[in-house]
């Protein structure tokens, strides 16, 4: 099982390997909870709906998703400085843990935090379980996948409930990284040029590529018919297969989810 999981919601999806498919998939959005001691509350009651939610997979990947993350060069990361790294550009916050993820292909490590309630239930349902953050995922995926195909000035954007993500990359290297948190559709449209404009990209000419939670009747997709001159959904990746139950699944929006599992995290 990959999961996904943030102060939100989560999704999960169930992968056979001998039959090199995705199973199932399943999302639930939790509501209004303004605290990460509330998720573990919602695993139970997940637990209560699908007997099999606590079964003991061979292996299950938790892509954790928040705001407290910091990008290093992997040749000036020191492990025993790990919470140097955060604390430059991060608040301190209180019963978190510090981990850290290696990005191999992006020559990076990640520094995050994350809840000792959310680690500590997720471990009692599964003590196999490799944590990574979400964005170590949504690097590695993109880097894996794209970063030897890209011609032209490309902007990845991964949307999430009121957060976006932006990924580019050049000469076969990750070029840039950044998260930004919006509340109005001007907010995102506002981050998004400048961070094109720091990038010498042309709004014009960009190649923007569109994953996450933006559909074509969301007034920020609207923005960027306004504000761009092209932009397209990923491309769904052909060596992820599906099982016929999940045919009509819109992939760009759990892209990183099925790619997941392809990450040496």
């Amino acid at each position: 099982m990959t999961m996904q999981l943030s102060l939100h919601g989560l999704s999960f999806a169930v992968y056979n390997p001998d039959k090199n498919k995705y199973l199932g998939l399943e999302a639930y959005h939790f509501g209004d909870i303004k605290d990460v001691k509330e998720i573990p509350a919602k695993f139970d009651l997940i637990l209560n709906r699908i007997e099999w939610f606590a079964y003991p997979f061979k292996k299950f990947k938790l892509l954790y998703q928040n705001t407290y993350s910091t990008l290093v060069p992997a040749p000036l990361f020191d492990a025993e400085q790990k919470s140097l790294y955060l604390g430059f550009n991060q608040p301190f916050v209180e019963n978190r843990r510090i981990i850290y993820d290696t990005l191999k292909t992006s020559e990076a490590v990640n520094v995050y935090y994350i809840p000792n309630p959310v680690v500590e239930k997720v471990r009692d349902f599964w003590p196999n379980a490799v944590i990574s953050h979400f964005a170590s995922a949504l690097i590695e995926c993109l880097s894996l996948n794209y970063k030897n195909k890209i011609e032209n000035d490309t902007l990845f954007l991964h949307v999430n409930d009121g957060n976006y993500h932006l990924t580019s990359f050049k000469n076969n290297k990750l070029l840039y990284y950044n998260m930004f948190s919006y509340n109005t559709k001007e907010d995102f449209i506002f981050f998004l040029l400048a961070t094109m404009e720091q990038l010498g990209y042309n709004p014009e000419t960009v190649d923007l590529i569109l994953m996450g939670k933006i559909e074509k009747s969301d007034e920020v997709f609207q923005m960027l018919h306004q504000y761009t001159g092209s932009h397209r959904y990923i491309e769904a990746n052909p060596a992820i297969k599906l099982s016929y139950v999940l045919e009509e699944t819109r992939q760009y929006q759990y892209y990183i989810l099925f790619n997941a599992l392809q990450c040496e995290l």
